[in-house]
């Protein structure tokens, strides 16, 4: 019976969530074209959303706000400015954003976002992370060019996360990167300011004591201590977090997911995940030997699951894959 409350309570806090324009309202910015929204990260009461359009002449960085019952839905805007998009594809400057793929704030108030151009045959810019400080009035902080994904395509890049913090008030150090197919974690080092490329290691196996690469999809934290890992296989890792740092992650094996998982999540003693073609999304429990009967679904939906993320009070929506008109 407990269980069965349980679930029921989880349940009316996913949310579905599409980006329509009665959502976001992008017109009002100037927007009168289809668009894709490809990634969405949020601040309080503000939201950053990454997209995409069929032009490739548009800003693809808007700051907007979740709309509220007791106001009108504010306007949505370019996000710091447009002088620092380009937004004609065949002049090419790469000081500009080119494409915003990703954002996500960190603790000194400052948003990070990943600029990877349309497509490989259309601009030859380096893949570049930049930081814009709202303390400062959004002013660019710090600009970092992406050596490490010049050979690889934007949908390679499975993963992009920030963190853990020291502390709840410290700063966080990497910022990490998972490619398809890579038995690696790369991470930048804030800090130093340098790339690392750290091999992932596992005994997948309990009859065979050699270690064998783990290939990731996905990344997340628990708290200051963990660092999960969900690989190519539909395994899921865990490490101590504090082994960053060493010549190679050693990985542990937690079980077994039901699919193919995006955007791993961690709350409290609770993961949960997308399986984006079944339209699945996933609750298990941190524990050692999580079978498939550990994996709930507690969401299913017809359409392509493109992201999922903590909304406001704790809750957990969903973003959709597909291409929309205002």
């Amino acid at each position: 019976m407990f269980k069965h409350n349980y679930a029921a309570v989880l349940l009316t806090a996913l949310f579905i969530f599409f980006t329509s324009s009665e959502q976001w309202l992008l017109s009002r910015c100037g927007l009168n074209e289809p668009y894709h929204v490809l990634h969405l990260s949020t601040h309080h009461n503000y939201v950053y959303l990454s997209i995409e359009t069929k032009s490739n002449t548009f800003p693809t960085l808007i700051e907007t706000q979740w709309s509220t019952k007791c106001g009108p839905f504010p306007a949505p805007k370019v996000f710091p400015h447009r002088s620092l998009h380009n937004n004609n594809h065949h002049c090419k400057n790469c000081r500009l954003i080119q494409q915003a793929r990703w954002s996500q704030v960190d603790n000194f108030q400052r948003l990070w976002v990943m600029d990877f151009g349309w497509s490989d045959k259309q601009s030859n810019c380096l893949p570049k992370l930049l930081a814009f400080d709202f303390v400062r009035r959004n002013l660019e902080m710090l600009r970092i060019d992406c050596i490490e994904f010049i050979k690889i395509t934007p949908q390679q890049l499975l993963d992009i996360k920030l963190g853990p913090a020291a502390g709840k008030r410290g700063m966080e150090q990497f910022i990490y990167f998972i490619v398809a197919k890579d038995p690696h974690l790369v991470a930048y080092d804030i800090v130093e300011q340098k790339w690392f490329r750290y091999p992932l290691l596992s005994k997948k196996y309990e009859d065979i004591a050699v270690n064998l690469p783990v290939k990731p999809r996905s990344v997340a934290f628990n708290g200051q201590t963990e660092i999960l890992i969900a690989d190519e296989d539909d395994k899921l890792y865990v490490s101590n977090s504090s082994s960053i740092g060493n010549a190679v992650l050693q990985l542990k094996l937690l079980g077994t997911l039901l699919g193919p998982a995006k955007d791993l999540l961690v709350n409290r003693n609770n993961i949960i995940y997308a399986i984006p073609g079944f339209g699945a999304i996933v609750r298990c429990p941190r524990k050692y030997n999580i079978t498939a009967e550990d994996n709930e679904i507690v969401y299913l939906t017809t359409r392509n699951i493109k992201q999922i993320f903590f909304g406001l009070k704790g809750s957990i929506f969903f973003l959709t894959n597909h291409w929309q008109v205002d």
